[in-house]
């Protein structure tokens, strides 16, 4: 049986920048991986794909490509600071496609949320001003990246991308991770 709480498959990326420390760590940036497949997605970055991200999800499972403490290829301007999780879905798709893949939303949501948890990432979308900052903590897109910092051009997760529904998600596995923490 699977479930959006289960461990990720693991297949090694083939770039990353290094190792980092997890004070660095300030960020959650989504991304749409343009594919179904996580499995695909794994591949893809374990093959010669100039990128590469610490998970990806879909609806039926996750891999991990790189570990939190490893510096991926993932968004030009937020990759030492930063978290990457592919949703594997199409950045053109609508509101209506992405909810077409609850179980997917919800397994990345909850990913994010442990994340959150463990690196003490607030559970909230900054701002650009925030984001260019450099030292805000929260949630971010893979577009708001290359607007804030020009290294790409981007436009990920897309505008269907339900962004509220999202953060609600993240908010409540967070919440439920803290109340079993604190037992």
């Amino acid at each position: 049986m699977s479930s959006y709480r289960e461990r990720c498959k693991f297949r090694r990326a083939v770039h990353d920048s290094g190792p980092r420390k997890a004070s660095s760590i300030r960020l959650v940036v989504l991304h749409s991986a343009e594919g179904t497949s996580a499995a695909g997605v794994a591949s893809f970055f374990a093959g010669s794909a100039q990128a590469s991200t610490q998970l990806a999800v879909d609806d039926r499972e996750c891999w991990r490509m790189l570990p939190d403490l490893v510096v991926p290829w993932g968004a030009p301007g937020a990759n030492s600071d930063g978290l990457h999780v592919e949703i594997c879905g199409f950045a053109k798709w609508e509101r209506t496609d992405w909810r077409g893949h609850e179980p997917m939303l919800r397994r990345a949501a909850w990913k994010v949320a442990k994340w959150c948890w463990q690196y003490g990432i607030p559970a909230r979308y900054l701002s650009d001003k925030q984001l260019a900052n450099g030292t805000a903590r929260g949630i971010v897109t893979h577009v708001q990246v290359s607007k804030v910092f020009k290294k790409s051009t981007h436009w990920d997760p897309g505008p269907g991308f339900p962004k509220d529904l999202f953060l609600i998600w993240v908010q409540n596995y967070l919440a439920e991770i803290k109340s079993k923490r604190d037992r």
